[in-house]
C-alpha cells in the first residue's frame, strides 16, 4: 500500500476540523470532519477552487432546506424532493463536483426539526463551512506539495526506459513480450506525466518576477512531454516495422540507427543539461541546430530510390523515417526552449532535482 502525503493530509484535516469544531462548541462537530474529507485537493489551487465550489453547493443546499424545513415540511418524501430539486438546480449551475456534499448539507439540516429549526440549520450549515476552511489551511500550511520535482523525475525514468527499448530494438536485442509489457507501462506513465504537469500549471506564484520564469518551465515541461510522446511513438513504429528494418541493407540500418542514436543520447543531455547535470553553453545561438533535417531528408530520400528492387515496403520504412524527424523536430525545440531559459533566467534556472531519487 502506498502511503502519500494527501492520505496523510486527510488526517490532518479531520483532526483539525474537529478540533475547530469543539472549540467554538458546535452541538455537531462530525459535520466538519465529514465536510473537510469532500475538500482535500492535491494542490493549493485545485483546493482554493473546491472551498468556492462547495460552498455555493452547501448555500444552495441549505436555501433549499431551509425553505422546505419552514414552509413545506421534513417528511421522508419531501427530503427526497428537496434533494432531487438540489441536484436539478447544481447540474443546471454547472456544480456538479458540488452535489454529494451539498445534498449532505441538506439532508442533515432537514433532519433537524423542532422549533429551533432555523437556528439549528445555520449552526449545522456554518460547522459544515468550517470543515471546508479546514480542509484548506492544511493544504495551505502542511506538506505543500512539490509537483516540479515529482515531474522531471517522472519524465527522466520514462524517457530513460523509452530510449533503452528504442537502442535494443535497432540493435535486434530486444525481447518481444517484455517490450509489450513495457509500453503499456510506457504509455501509463506518459499519461500521469500529464495529469502532474497539469497540477504543476495550476500552481500559483506569490512573486510577480517569479511568473515568467514559471511560464518557460510550464513551456519547457509541456516539450519534455511531446519529446516523450513522439519518443515513444518512434518506439512503436521501430517494433511495428521491424521486419522492413532488419531487409535493409546493413549500411541503411547503420543510418537509421545512428540517427536515433543520436536524437536519445541530446534527449538525454538535455534533460540533464536542464537540471546543470551537464554543463550548457550560455553562447549557444538558438536558431543553429546540429543536424539539417532537410539534409538528413534528402539523404533518406536518395536512400529510398535504391530501394526498389530489394522487395522493401517503402510505405513502412517512410513510417520509421517520418517517426525520426516528428522526433526531432521536438528534440531541437526542446533544445531551443531550455537554452533560451538558461540564458535568460540566470536566478531562476538553478534546478535542484535529482535523478538518482527516480523510482
Amino acid at each position: 500500500m502506498k502511503f502519500g502525503a494527501r492520505i496523510l493530509k486527510t488526517g490532518i484535516a479531520i483532526s483539525l476540523a474537529l478540533f475547530i469544531a469543539q472549540l467554538c462548541h458546535s452541538p455537531s462537530p462530525s459535520l466538519a470532519g465529514i465536510s473537510a474529507v469532500f475538500a482535500i485537493q492535491p494542490s493549493i489551487y485545485r483546493s482554493y477552487l473546491t472551498i468556492l465550489e462547495r460552498a455555493q453547493g452547501n448555500v444552495i443546499g441549505a436555501i433549499i432546506a431551509i425553505i422546505f424545513g419552514l414552509y413545506i415540511g421534513h417528511g421522508f418524501v419531501l427530503v427526497g424532493v428537496a434533494a432531487i430539486i438540489c441536484v436539478a438546480l447544481l447540474i443546471h449551475l454547472k456544480l456538479e463536483n458540488t452535489i454529494a456534499l451539498a445534498v449532505v448539507t441538506l439532508v442533515i439540516i432537514m433532519e433537524s426539526p423542532g422549533t429551533n429549526f432555523l437556528e439549528i440549520a445555520l449552526i449545522r450549515f456554518g460547522t459544515i463551512i468550517l470543515g471546508l476552511l479546514a480542509a484548506f489551511i492544511v493544504n495551505l500550511i502542511f506538506i505543500p506539495p512539490k509537483y516540479e520535482v515529482t515531474l522531471f523525475q517522472l519524465i527522466y525514468s520514462t524517457n530513460t526506459e523509452i530510449m533503452k527499448w528504442i537502442k535494443l530494438n535497432l540493435r535486434h536485442a530486444a525481447d518481444f513480450p517484455l517490450l509489450k509489457k513495457d509500453m503499456e507501462w510506457m504509455q501509463r506513465e506518459i499519461n500521469q506525466t500529464r495529469n502532474l504537469y497539469q497540477l504543476y500549471q495550476e500552481e500559483r506564484t506569490f512573486l510577480k518576477r517569479n511568473a515568467v520564469s514559471k511560464g518557460r518551465k510550464i513551456a519547457v515541461y509541456r516539450q519534455m512531454i511531446l519529446c516523450s510522446q513522439k519518443a515513444y511513438e518512434l518506439l512503436k513504429i521501430l517494433h511495428r516495422y521491424e521486419n522492413d528494418y532488419l531487409q535493409l541493407p546493413l549500411e541503411k540500418q547503420e543510418i537509421i540507427r545512428q540517427q536515433v542514436d543520436y536524437l536519445t543520447d541530446k534527449h538525454e543531455q538535455l534533460l540533464l543539461a536542464y537540471i546543470d547535470k551537464v554543463a550548457i553553453n550560455v553562447d549557444y545561438v538558438e536558431d543553429h541546430i546540429a543536424q539539417d533535417p532537410k539534409e538528413l531528408m534528402d539523404l533518406f530520400l536518395h536512400e529510398m530510390k535504391q530501394l526498389d528492387d530489394e522487395g522493401i515496403d517503402e510505405y513502412h520504412l517512410m513510417r520509421i523515417i517520418a517517426s525520426t524527424f516528428a522526433y526531432q523536430e521536438t528534440v531541437d525545440y526542446l533544445e531551443k526552449l531550455i537554452h533560451s531559459f538558461k540564458i535568460r533566467h540566470k536566478d531562476e534556472n538553478q534546478i535542484d532535482i535529482s535523478v538518482t531519487d527516480v523510482n
